[in-house]
């Protein structure tokens, strides 16, 4: 076992290795999902989403999805740790940082994960306030990042773990970044040279579907895995038959995803992300009446076809069959394992 998979270990020893996320979707993750990976031995994280001001729906959500969490695995006493993560969107935590620290302090979550800072004192200000409130129970903060410099600036700023992302990702993630291949291992290096004194561990994500890009993503310099399309199939998943049934029919990842914010753009939301964001989602027949359109009439409405855009990684074309999200841990992690073993043999 690694140093990084150890440092995991220690930090959430309930789970098993190789340790396997489920990455914190924003409207496509709930407590039955987080709960599922929890008890298969991973850690189950929840996408909060980016409005925890006082009367935002989102709020309410989270709150009520954590409530859930805790009937799910039986925790009747409020002081008792909840084993799974939250994840929140940062663009415009200057607005509600207070309330989203109070309701980690009333939950008890073992991890909170960020991403997608609008500016860098964000990040900075948020990982401070989260972990002198979570000190009691040992509250682990997780950065998104999708360079060298933005792992940097990540450790700088406090973070505990750092969630590597390569651009094979679904979703949103840095517009200008790289295939994990090659990302992954630069960031280990740059880690282990200028930060000695610091066992951080990285979460590889981007393009991992099964137990090989697990192995892969190990050999590489990862201490875990977060999977973020192969859990949009599964039966926790929130998202509707229809979308689960195109993630199953769409092969070739390469050729049937885009990364870029056009996605952003047809759903209105080109303002909401800033500038160093960008998204993988599948294309399809909106893109090209959208391309078609655009330069005929640049007063196109952008919200008439809100829920048009399927994110997704370029792994999608793996994808064979829906099941239960505690399987696809258990499942993984056997067959990377079995690969590891082989490899060492």
């Amino acid at each position: 076992m690694s140093a990084g998979a150890e440092t995991l270990q220690q930090f959430f020893p309930a789970t098993s290795r190789p340790l396997i996320c489920n990455a914190p979707m924003a409207g496509a993750t709930n407590a039955r999902m987080a709960v599922a990976v929890t008890k298969a031995g991973g850690l189950g994280l929840i996408g909060g989403g980016a409005d925890f001001t006082s009367s935002s729906p989102e709020l309410a959500n989270l709150r009520q999805q954590l409530v859930y969490a805790r009937e799910l695995l039986g925790i009747v006493d409020s002081n008792t740790l909840l084993p799974i993560g939250i994840g929140c969107l940062t663009m415009k935590s200057d607005t509600w940082k207070d309330n989203f620290v109070q309701l980690v302090n009333e939950y008890r979550p073992v991890a909170v994960w960020l991403f997608a800072y609008t500016h860098r004192s964000q990040h900075a200000e948020l990982i401070q306030a989260l972990q002198n409130t979570g000190k009691d129970w040992g509250l682990k903060v997780i950065v998104q990042v999708g360079t060298v410099e933005s792992a940097r600036e990540a450790i700088d700023d406090g973070a505990d773990i750092l969630s590597v992302q390569g651009s094979d990702a679904g979703g949103h993630q840095f517009k200008q970044g790289a295939s994990l291949m090659t990302l992954l291992p630069e960031v280990a290096d740059m880690v282990r040279s200028e930060y000695p004194e610091k066992n951080i561990p990285l979460l590889a994500a981007g393009g991992i579907m099964d137990g090989r890009g697990v192995a892969a993503a190990l050999m590489l310099g990862a201490s875990g895995i977060v999977m973020g399309t192969g859990f949009l199939c599964t039966t926790e998943c929130p998202v509707s038959d229809q979308i689960k049934a195109t993630l199953i029919a769409t092969q070739d990842g390469a050729s049937s995803t885009l990364k870029s914010r056009v996605h952003d753009e047809i759903q209105g939301k080109a303002e909401f992300w800033p500038s160093q964001y960008s998204g993988r989602a599948i294309v399809s027949e909106v893109h090209w009446k959208w391309d078609d359109e655009l330069n005929k009439n640049k007063e196109l409405d952008m919200v008439r076809t809100p829920s048009s855009i399927i994110w997704a990684g370029a792994g999608v074309g793996q994808i064979g069959s829906v099941i239960d999200a505690g399987t696809l841990v258990t499942k993984t992690q056997a067959q990377a394992r079995q690969l590891i073993q082989a490899f060492k043999t």
